[in-house]
């Protein structure tokens, strides 16, 4: 019998080579969750046709947002109104992929403080009741993490996904097209330098707090999703994490990086009084080795490209109120928020030995769901403003001829 090593990078070292771990993950996952592998010939055929529906359809709101930003010079209100409406367009084209080309199974638990926020549907969908304005801050385990938060907010009542804000990395904002896009979204770019994040944030966030124009006078609904650690679980990242925690004295973490608590302290500083809420979510993946990292074997690539099944993924819910969380300073914040992520740590070590995270929702048990749509007809939004538009062109060309 050939000797094995401990896994390394996604693979296991075999007598000085490696084999990928993936089909070993994904043969398990299949026994839960059968999908029959399709001919190569359907294959392809899933991929092309896959990238001229995401191609297509970001084309269709691209071009929607461009027509609507002349209402900045004529009315900021009708504005932010329609981008909300383009970014809903985003989610409606994000979740319709996630359901058509791949198989996602969601497993939503909570503590007490969003037991009441936190209902399955009679038709198995997810539905919350979470707060309009809130800062969102999660652990990052993969890149599709944020899918699965935006999720959420669609599945939010109010629907709330046309007002989520996410904080990126400044280097996505130049990826042709869709970079573009999601400036006109609102999104919050930062370059990891509080020297030029500062003006940015304090713009953006100013935005953020402005009155709704419905007669009610209340502030604009927004969720600011956050990713504390700063990038998600990889080698590097822990090994980053391992050399900040000793240069600074404190405990390294292992199923999480340590937080970066500098953005997260600004934000919730800027939105003092305007908010009420920091939601907390803790994401976990089934079917990822020990010692390995699930960016390296559910990448979007097989999620979506080869239709690896998605591993079940683990949503852990809770909240805080900002008044109790320590703005006076830096320090105060950042010890508050490690010991939030210690916190973590303690539900990720019992959801690896269990496969669960404990629950006061649902009579103790978690909510078992998929990420999709409620009803299929929706992704006619998208050509919601641009069909009647080009209809009308044609109709003049018609007559004019």
């Amino acid at each position: 019998m050939p000797a094995k090593s401990v896994h390394q990078n996604g693979h296991v070292i075999t007598n000085g080579s490696t084999l990928p771990v993936l089909p070993k993950v994904k043969k398990t996952i299949l026994q839960n969750v059968p999908v029959p592998e399709p001919a190569l010939s359907i294959r392809i055929f899933r991929v092309v046709l896959l990238l001229l529906y995401f191609w297509t359809s970001s084309t269709i709101i691209g071009v929607t947002q461009y027509l609507g930003t002349p209402l900045y010079l004529i009315n900021k209100d009708h504005y932010y109104r329609f981008m909300a409406f383009t970014k809903q367009c985003m989610t409606l084209l994000v979740l319709s992929m996630t359901q058509w080309w791949t198989t996602t199974t969601v497993r939503v638990s909570g503590d007490e403080s969003v037991q009441d926020q936190i209902h399955s549907l009679p038709d198995g969908r997810l539905q919350c009741n979470f707060a309009s304005r809130m800062v969102l801050i999660a652990n990052h385990q993969l890149y599709n993490d944020w899918i699965y938060l935006w999720w959420t907010a669609y599945t939010n009542r109010p629907f709330s996904h046309g007002h989520v804000y996410i904080v990126l990395k400044e280097s996505i904002k130049y990826i042709p097209l869709i970079g573009f896009g999601l400036r006109l979204a609102g999104f919050v770019f930062m370059s990891r330098n509080m020297k030029t994040d500062t003006p940015r944030l304090t713009r953006r966030l100013g935005q953020l707090t402005r009155r709704s124009n419905d007669g009610k006078g209340g502030l604009e609904p927004m969720w600011l999703m956050m990713f504390p650690e700063g990038t998600n679980l990889s080698k590097n990242g822990r090994a980053k994490s391992v050399k900040w925690a000793e240069s600074q004295g404190e405990k390294d973490l292992k199923y999480t990086l340590i937080p970066r608590s500098t953005g997260t302290y600004f934000c919730l500083k800027a939105l003092n009084g305007t908010l009420e809420w920091v939601y907390d979510c803790t994401l976990a993946y089934d079917g990822v080795p020990e010692g390995q990292y699930g960016q390296d074997i559910f990448t979007l690539r097989s999620t979506y490209f080869e239709r690896h099944p998605q591993a079940p993924i683990h949503m852990h819910w809770r909240r805080f109120k900002v008044s109790d969380i320590p703005l006076e300073t830096l320090e105060d914040f950042h010890a508050w928020l490690i010991e939030r992520w210690n916190e973590k740590e303690a539900l990720l070590d019992e959801h690896s030995k269990t496969g669960n995270f404990p629950s006061s929702i649902n009579q103790g048990k978690s909510i078992t769901t998929e990420v999709k749509l409620g009803r299929w007809w929706e992704i006619w939004q998208l050509g919601a403003v641009l069909a009647p538009i080009l209809g009308g062109i044609y109709a003049i060309s018609r007559f004019v001829l």
